[in-house]
C-alpha cells in the first residue's frame, strides 16, 4: 500500500491516532498506551466496535495488532458545520435536579427550568482518554426549537442540525442492540475503581517507607503522590453519597442494556446527518441512565431539547422503571465520580511526565459533582 502522507488527529493523553492517506482511500491508526490498558478490556472494546460498526454505526475496524496495541480504521471525514465543543458547558446533577417533572400525554416533562446546565468552565477535552475523540468533534449545532424529539433512524430530513435529534435518535438506536457477553453495573464499576485506587495508594506507601529506610528522608518521594492523595481523600470524603447515587440507580433498573458509555462530543462523528461513535473503551451492557446521563453533562443543548432528550429516550423505556427520571441527578453524578476516579487511576499508572495533566483533570470533573457545589 502507498502512503502519500500521514498526519497526527489528536495527541491524548492515553492514544494517539494518525490520518494515514494513500491513493484510493483513507485510514486511521490508533496507538493505544499502556496506562489505559491496564484497566480496559481491548477484547472488549474491539467486540463493541465491531457490533457497531457491522451497522453503520461506527466506523469499520479492518485490523487489530496481537497485543491490541494498534489499531487502524476506516476514516470519516466529519462535515464541517458549526463546532460544537465537549465539556464547555457542563452539567451538574445539582442543576438538574431543580426542574420538577411531571407526567403529560407525551411523558415525562419538565415544568420548571431555573439556571439549568449552566456554562461552569470552559476548557478543551483534547488530551483526555475519558474524552479523548480519535478523530474530529461532531459538530452538532444546538438549536432553540423546541420541536418534536425524533424516534425514528438517524437521518433527520426536516431539520437535519438538531442537536437533541440526533443524540435521541443514536441512543434510541443504540439500546436495541444486543448486550453481549460483557456487563458491569454501576455499583460493580464504583467498586472496581475504588480497589484499583486503594490498592495503588497502598503500593504508594510501601514504596515511599522503603526510601524512607534507605536514605532516612524521602527525597526520592514522587512529587506527585502528596497531591495525590489528596484528592483521594476527597473522593474517600462522598463514599456514603456515592453508595447512595448507586442504589437510587439500582433501584430503577429493569435490566442492563448495551451502553456506549462515554457519549461525550470528542467521541461522535457527523457525517450526512448522520452519528457515528468512536472509542469503545468503555462500551458494555450496564445501566440505561449512564448513556443518558453522559449526553446530558457533555453536550451544550438548551433547556428545551434536554426536555425533549430526556422525554423520548425515557417514554415507555423497556429497560428501566417509569420513575426513572428522578434517577437521572444520580447518574449525572455518578458519571463524575467515575471521571474522578478515572483520572486519578491514570495518574497514578502513567509516566511522571503526565501526572500532574491527570491531576488537572481531576480538578476540572471535582467541582461537578453535588456536595461541592
Amino acid at each position: 500500500m502507498q502512503v502519500l502522507s500521514i498526519q497526527e488527529l489528536s495527541g491524548g493523553l492515553s492514544n494517539h491516532n494518525y490520518k494515514i492517506i494513500t491513493p484510493t482511500a483513507s485510514y486511521v491508526l490508533r496507538v493505544n498506551t499502556g496506562a489505559a490498558s491496564r484497566f480496559c478490556n481491548r477484547e472488549q472494546e474491539c467486540f463493541y466496535w465491531q457490533q457497531l460498526a457491522d451497522i453503520k454505526l461506527a466506523p469499520q475496524l479492518l485490523w487489530v495488532s496481537e497485543d491490541n496495541r494498534y489499531y487502524l480504521s476506516e476514516f470519516i471525514e466529519s462535515d464541517n458545520v458549526i463546532y460544537w465543543p465537549a465539556l464547555e458547558c457542563q452539567t451538574r446533577a445539582a442543576d438538574f435536579v431543580q426542574g420538577q417533572f411531571v407526567l403529560g400525554q407525551a411523558g415525562l416533562r419538565q415544568s420548571k427550568l431555573d439556571s439549568l446546565f449552566p456554562s461552569v468552565s470552559s476548557h478543551s477535552s483534547d488530551d483526555s482518554d475519558l474524552h479523548n475523540s480519535g478523530l474530529h468533534n461532531s459538530g452538532l449545532h444546538h438549536s432553540d426549537a423546541d420541536s418534536q424529539a425524533l424516534l425514528g433512524p438517524t437521518k433527520i430530513s426536516k431539520h437535519p442540525n438538531q442537536a437533541h435529534d440526533l443524540l435521541l435518535a443514536l441512543l434510541l438506536q443504540l439500546r436495541s442492540l444486543p448486550t453481549g457477553p460483557y456487563h458491569i453495573s454501576v455499583t460493580a464499576q464504583w467498586q472496581s475503581y475504588h480497589q484499583q485506587m486503594l490498592a495503588y495508594q497502598a503500593s504508594a506507601a510501601l514504596k515511599n517507607r522503603a526510601t524512607l529506610s534507605q536514605h532516612d528522608e524521602v527525597t526520592d518521594k514522587p512529587i506527585h503522590t502528596c497531591e495525590w492523595n489528596e484528592r483521594v481523600a476527597k473522593l474517600l470524603g462522598i463514599q456514603m453519597d456515592i453508595k447512595n447515587w448507586s442504589n437510587c440507580l439500582a433501584a430503577c433498573l429493569i435490566k442492563p442494556q448495551f451502553c456506549h458509555r462515554d457519549l461525550n462530543p470528542h467521541n461522535l462523528l457527523f457525517k450526512n446527518n448522520h452519528l457515528y461513535c468512536i472509542d469503545f473503551e468503555y462500551a458494555s451492557a450496564s445501566h440505561p441512565l449512564c448513556e443518558l446521563a453522559v449526553v446530558l453533562a457533555t453536550h451544550r443543548l438548551t433547556p428545551a431539547q434536554q426536555t425533549l432528550l430526556v422525554d423520548g429516550y425515557l417514554k415507555q423505556h423497556p429497560n428501566v422503571t417509569a420513575d426513572a427520571v428522578q434517577a437521572v441527578p444520580a447518574a449525572i453524578d455518578m458519571y463524575w465520580v467515575f471521571a474522578c476516579y478515572w483520572a486519578l487511576l491514570m495518574a497514578g499508572q502513567a509516566q511522571s511526565s503526565h501526572n500532574i495533566d491527570y491531576l488537572a483533570w481531576f480538578d476540572r470533573f471535582w467541582p461537578l459533582i453535588t456536595p461541592n457545589n
